[in-house]
C-alpha cells in the first residue's frame, strides 16, 4: 500500500487489480444496510433507471422469422394458404412473433438485478466516477469495492448449494455483442417454435384448442441465450457506467421461487426485490469502501473506519479525492 497526501492508504494499482474491481455506489443508509445485514438487494428489472430496460436488444429475431416467412410464401406452404383463406396475413404473424416470445418469457420469469460499475482508468479506480457521485451522493455517497473473482466464486457456490439462478456478467451497449451471437446459434430452434406457433393458430381456427406456449420448445439453450441477451444489453447512452450485473432469474408464480420476494416503497412505486441468501458470503467479497466527495468527508471517513473496526470487518477505507462538494 502507498500513502496518499492526506495520510490515507490506497490499494496498489495494476491492470489486474482494476479489472477485478466492481463498484456498487450507494448512500449511507444503503451502506449501513449492506454491512449490517451482510446482504445485497436485487430489484426487479423493470424498476431500473433505464426506461428501455430489456428492450434495447429487441428486434434481433424478427429478420430471421421474416426470412423464413418469405421462404414459405415462395414455396406456397400450406400454412400460408390456410391463413390467407382465413383473411389473415402471415407477415403479421412473423412481425409479432418476437414480441410474443419475449412477453411469454417475461410473464413467466422475473429477473432481479444488482448493478456495479467497472472502473475504466486508474483515476476512476482510486476515486470513483463523478457521474455516480452526483447520482448517489446526496449524503456524500459511498462506493463499495467488490472483488469480481470473489463474487464469481460465491455465485458458483450458492447456485450449487441452494439451486439458485445467479449470474454475474458485463453489460454491452451495442446490440452487436457476444450474447447476440449465442442467440443466433439457436436460429433453427426459434424457427421451429414459430412454425409450431403457426400450426397452433391454424388448429385454433379449426376449433382445436392446441395453442401451446411458444416458448415450450425453447427451454434450455435457446431461451437461456435469449434472456442473457436481453438482460445484458443496454442503451448506448448508459455506456459511461460500464455496468456489470449480478442477476437472479426467478419464476413469477406465487411461492415458486427459491428466494422470497419482498417490496419497498420508492416514491409510490412498490419495488419487488430479493435478498442474497445467508450463505452468500457477501462481506468476504468486499475489499474497500470509498467515501464519496463532500464537505464532511474527513468526519465520514473517520466514523466509517471506526464502525468497520468495531464490527470486526476486514474492509479497507479510502476517501475520494475528486474535487466535488455538495453541502450536506
Amino acid at each position: 500500500m502507498k500513502k496518499l497526501s492526506l495520510g490515507h492508504t490506497s490499494p496498489k494499482y495494476s491492470e489486474e487489480v482494476k479489472d477485478d474491481a466492481l463498484f456498487h455506489y450507494t448512500t449511507a443508509a444503503g451502506l449501513l444496510g449492506i454491512l449490517c445485514s451482510k446482504q445485497l438487494w436485487s430489484t426487479a428489472y423493470y424498476c431500473a433507471n433505464d426506461e428501455s430496460e430489456l428492450s434495447a436488444a429487441r428486434g434481433f429475431l424478427t429478420p430471421i422469422i421474416r426470412k423464413q416467412t418469405s421462404k414459405m410464401i415462395d414455396e406456397e406452404d400450406s400454412r400460408v394458404k390456410f391463413l390467407s383463406r382465413m383473411g389473415a396475413n402471415i407477415q403479421d404473424h412473423a412481425d409479432r412473433f418476437e414480441e410474443i416470445i419475449v412477453n411469454h418469457t417475461l410473464n413467466a420469469l422475473c429477473i432481479y438485478i444488482t448493478c456495479f460499475c467497472r472502473p475504466s482508468t486508474e483515476e476512476e479506480f482510486h476515486h470513483g466516477l463523478l457521474s455516480q457521485w452526483r447520482g448517489y451522493g446526496e449524503d456524500g455517497g459511498y462506493a463499495i469495492q467488490f472483488s469480481r473473482s470473489k463474487l464469481k466464486k460465491t455465485v458458483d457456490l450458492i447456485n450449487l448449494s441452494q439451486e439458485t439462478n445467479y449470474d454475474i456478467q458485463d453489460v454491452h451497449y451495442s446490440v452487436e455483442n457476444p450474447y447476440k451471437a449465442e442467440v443466433v446459434k439457436h436460429a433453427d430452434a426459434f424457427i421451429n417454435a414459430y412454425l409450431e406457433h403457426l400450426d397452433g393458430v391454424i388448429n385454433i381456427n379449426w376449433n382445436r384448442p392446441t395453442l401451446n406456449s411458444p416458448t415450450s420448445s425453447l427451454t434450455g439453450g435457446p431461451l437461456e441465450s435469449l434472456l442473457d441477451y436481453l438482460v445484458n444489453t443496454k442503451n448506448e447512452h448508459f455506456r459511461e457506467e460500464k455496468e456489470c450485473r449480478l442477476s437472479l432469474l426467478e419464476t413469477t408464480k406465487a411461492n415458486s421461487g427459491v428466494l422470497p420476494v419482498e417490496y419497498y416503497n420508492r416514491n409510490g412505486l412498490l419495488v419487488p426485490f430479493t435478498r442474497t441468501p445467508d450463505k452468500f458470503s457477501l462481506i468476504d467479497c468486499i475489499d474497500w469502501v470509498i467515501v464519496g466527495p463532500s464537505s464532511g468527508i474527513e468526519q465520514r471517513f473517520m466514523s466509517l473506519k471506526q464502525m468497520v473496526k468495531k464490527m470486526g470487518l476486514d474492509i479497507n477505507i479510502r476517501p475520494s479525492h475528486i474535487p466535488y462538494s455538495r453541502s450536506l
